[in-house]
């Protein structure tokens, strides 16, 4: 029901003039491709959500589905197959198993740089979609995977908590049964400076997983 609702309240979302601008300008370039705000996907009871910065062009942007139909997408869900969180490596044929992926700009910024205002704007949503994660009365534990400083930063502030130095492969526990997990994010950039491994991301997801089964 809660997806739903963010989505029903991202239809048509006019926040960010300058975004709105650019999902005009992309939608007259692009027909087909879906070129509205992106909510949350996954696994209905997840467990664990991972949070990125933002659409990407040839992504989700196109499909409409966040980390699919791109390189940093692919990247992604080839570490979610090999962790068991995924039943598939392929973003646009997987199932995902006990985790929920979105962003925390939920539009595409130009040049993937949001402005400060944007990533603020949108932080009433991501908070909408961290709530059923992060309620005190949850049964068990939880997980939150952070990719990039961005992710890092609007998280922690859509949380109202005080957010710690980002580091790849830094481990928070917010409370003993909520953890947060920083990585670097799946960039094409990254990726190809080595600055992000397939090994790393995997360390990353590892940890968060035996965290929470």
């Amino acid at each position: 029901m809660r997806k739903k609702k963010v989505e029903a309240l991202l239809r048509g979302c006019s926040r960010c003039p300058r975004l709105l601008d650019e999902r005009f300008r992309i939608k007259k370039q692009h027909p087909d491709y879906w070129s509205e705000p992106i909510s949350q996907w996954g696994d209905p009871k997840a467990k664990m959500l991972i949070v990125g910065l933002a659409p990407g062009l040839k992504g989700a942007v196109r499909t409409g589905k966040t980390f699919v139909g791109d390189s940093s997408g692919a990247f992604l869900f080839s570490s979610l197959s090999r962790n068991g969180l995924s039943d598939n490596p392929n973003p646009s044929r997987a199932k995902l198993l006990g985790v929920g992926v979105t962003n925390a700009v939920k539009c595409f910024p130009p040049a993937n740089k949001p402005t400060r205002a944007e990533i603020k704007n949108c932080q009433f949503f991501l908070k909408q979609e961290l709530d059923p994660i992060c309620r005190s009365g949850n049964r068990g534990k939880r997980a939150l995977v952070l990719l990039g400083r961005v992710a890092h930063q609007a998280t922690y502030s859509a949380l109202g908590i005080r957010e710690p130095s980002f580091e790849h492969g830094a481990v928070h526990l917010v409370t003993p049964k909520l953890g947060v997990f920083a990585s670097f994010h799946p960039s094409r950039l990254n990726v190809n400076t080595k600055r992000l491994t397939s090994e790393m991301l995997d360390e990353v997801l590892g940890a968060a997983k035996n965290f929470v089964f």
